[in-house]
């Protein structure tokens, strides 16, 4: 059997013992809960005076909007949505402030130091020329303009034959038009450079050139060297060229005329419409063929005869009438294989040399069409001269090769730039 329950102790007769007992614990819970909330109003009160004395001293703000830019700006880099894309933008920002820093702190100084000709375009803008006199050519569509450079140090410093790309800009609130053309001043001529230009009616730069005046501005942007000119490369060369083909002509002409260890010959023949008012003739042929006789000839080729002409022109000497055929041609042009005796010191002959001159033509396509043959149209906006099935006219008849002609032309193509 198992043992009997502890009996309870009776409350009457424990009931002042069980009184005091239960009055002992009520005053400990007391006295430990009013502990507590001490000790909580202590902390509070410490808590209140950390956050007044961090109050007094955080520092006065200086700007409500701007002092939270960088904590902002963090923010949104280490966004979970919008942060690749912050930060994509970011180091995009970045890599075009520190370009466009460079290129304006050191590569415009430094291509600025460099002659126009030789400057690279894609680091270098445009070059404001200003327009000093323009000249019209007696009795003739040609206007020579001449230009101021920026600096009076500055020079075009091109290679002959090269043509530079003029912007007219905004002329007559007309919209800006950019084409090619070849300078006539000297490469070395310092603050200035001259154009001749042929005023066509109607003609989109023409027609914005023509409104210039003194004071005016217009853009040169890149050059391009059309034909490879060196100096005594070969003893004799041709041109043929038309009125508006006359730049060619003058530039290749200046540079000889400036270069006096050039042996190089130049058979120029000019075609233009009568003998009276031929332009650039007593302004710029005369005067450059008086001073190199043994080195510059220059001939005419007239569609008619007027009762009047120049002075010095000769018929059939150094003035031929009609279209151009091979007769005009062979009076006018190195033939297409030169011999040469070559002599010893004591003036007997010691050996034959051949050589084939180089003949450049320069005209509109009707006239390239008999002569030489048309440029090609296909690539054409770089002068390529085309394949040798483009090759005709009678001057591959007289025996010139594909390889001595060089035809400058105006491109046909619809990407070309002229």
């Amino acid at each position: 059997m198992g043992l009997p329950p502890e009996r309870l102790p009776d409350p009457r007769s424990t009931g002042s013992n069980s009184k005091s007992h239960y009055n002992q614990r009520q005053q400990e819970t007391n006295f430990s809960d009013s502990a507590y909330h001490e000790q909580k109003r202590q902390q509070t009160s410490s808590r209140n005076t950390k956050n007044n004395k961090s109050h007094q001293k955080t520092p006065r703000r200086w700007s409500y909007v701007l002092q939270d830019i960088p904590s902002l700006f963090l923010r949104t880099l280490n966004d979970i949505n919008k942060g690749y894309v912050a930060r994509v933008v970011t180091v995009v920002g970045v890599a075009m402030g520190v370009s466009y820093g460079v290129y304006h702190a050191f590569l415009i100084p430094w291509q600025e130091a460099k002659p126009l000709a030789r400057r690279c375009y894609l680091f270098c803008p445009r070059v404001p020329i200003t327009l000093v006199e323009k000249t019209r050519e007696e009795g003739s569509q040609m206007v020579v303009y001449r230009f101021a450079l920026p600096h009076s140090y500055d020079y075009a410093g091109y290679e002959p034959v090269s043509s530079v790309r003029m912007y007219s800009g905004h002329v007559k609130q007309l919209s800006s038009l950019a084409r090619w053309y070849t300078p006539i001043s000297h490469p070395r001529e310092h603050g200035f450079i001259e154009f001749a230009i042929k005023d066509c009616d109607p003609g989109r730069m023409s027609g914005r050139l023509r409104y210039l005046e003194r004071g005016d501005i217009v853009y040169l942007g890149r050059w391009m060297k059309e034909f490879n000119y060196q100096k005594n490369k070969t003893p004799e060369m041709g041109l043929i060229c038309s009125t508006s083909g006359a730049s060619i002509a003058l530039q290749l002409m200046n540079f000889i005329d400036k270069a006096p260890n050039d042996r190089t010959k130049l058979s120029v023949l000019y075609c233009h419409s009568t003998p009276l008012g031929i332009p650039f003739k007593k302004s710029y042929f005369d005067p450059l063929q008086a001073r190199n006789p043994d080195r510059i000839a220059v001939r005419y080729n007239v569609l008619t005869m007027g009762k009047k002409c120049d002075p010095g022109l000769v018929p059939r000497e150094n003035l031929f009438l009609g279209s151009l055929d091979p007769s005009t041609l062979q009076t006018s042009l190195p033939p297409p294989l030169r011999i040469v005796n070559v002599r010893e010191a004591d003036g007997q002959v010691r050996a034959l040399e051949t050589y084939r001159p180089m003949i450049l033509v320069c005209g509109p396509q009707t006239m390239l069409s008999y002569v030489c043959g048309r440029v090609s149209p296909i690539f054409n906006f770089t002068y390529w001269q085309g394949g040798y099935w483009r090759y005709s006219g009678f001057m591959k008849d007289m025996g010139y090769e594909r390889r001595q002609v060089y035809k400058f032309g105006t491109s046909t193509h619809f990407l070309a730039s002229h």
